[in-house]
């Protein structure tokens, strides 16, 4: 499972019990966009009420300097209620930009919108979706929609393994579409 220079990382974990901080704040926009979509959130209260019951709430709580808040916040505001309004305008802000939500900054209700749903129900990120709604055009070929969805943050983590190789070079003989390498 893991090479043997690394398995004193490993077991350092487990015998030391470091704890394991969240990433959920790389991924609240749209994890929000998919609540909105679902319904159990329309605006910025609903929200960070929902942000209260997540790991990241408990690790702010326990190392609230490592997500952005100092001591005193915490000591003034034991529930990081503030925090957490900030964290959810910044993602909803993020989200209307992309226009997944509508978001009325002064009522702060959220409103979720086709292109929102369509991003949640098929696990589209907002950043993947900007890019498809500045590059699409009514006009384009087959070739530049290809183009256009390679271009998705999906696929970064794709990777041609050796025996797929031989395959993947027959296949680009027969289709017409140019492959760059990369």
């Amino acid at each position: 499972i893991t090479s043997h220079g690394e398995l004193q990382y490993y077991l350092s974990l487990l015998n030391q019990q470091l704890p394991i901080e969240s990433q959920f704040i790389n991924r609240l926009a749209d994890s929000l966009n998919a609540e909105v979509t679902l319904g159990t959130v329309s605006n910025i209260a609903e929200a960070a009420e929902w942000l209260s019951y997540t790991y990241l709430f408990v690790r702010m709580l326990r190392n609230p300097t490592l997500y952005g808040c100092t001591v005193e916040e915490l000591e003034e505001d034991n529930s990081l209620r503030a925090r957490r309004l900030d964290l959810i305008h910044s993602a909803a802000l993020v989200l209307d930009k992309a226009g997944l939500v509508r978001y009325d900054k002064r009522s702060g209700a959220i409103q979720g919108t086709d292109l929102g749903r369509v991003a949640s129900n098929y696990y589209i990120t907002h950043k993947t979706i900007s890019v498809f709604s500045e590059h699409l055009k009514p006009t384009m070929t087959d070739i530049d929609l290809f183009k256009i969805f390679s271009l998705s943050g999906e696929f970064e983590q794709i990777r041609v393994r050796e025996e797929e190789k031989l395959e993947l070079q027959r296949l680009a003989e027969r289709v017409p579409i140019p492959i760059k390498d990369s």
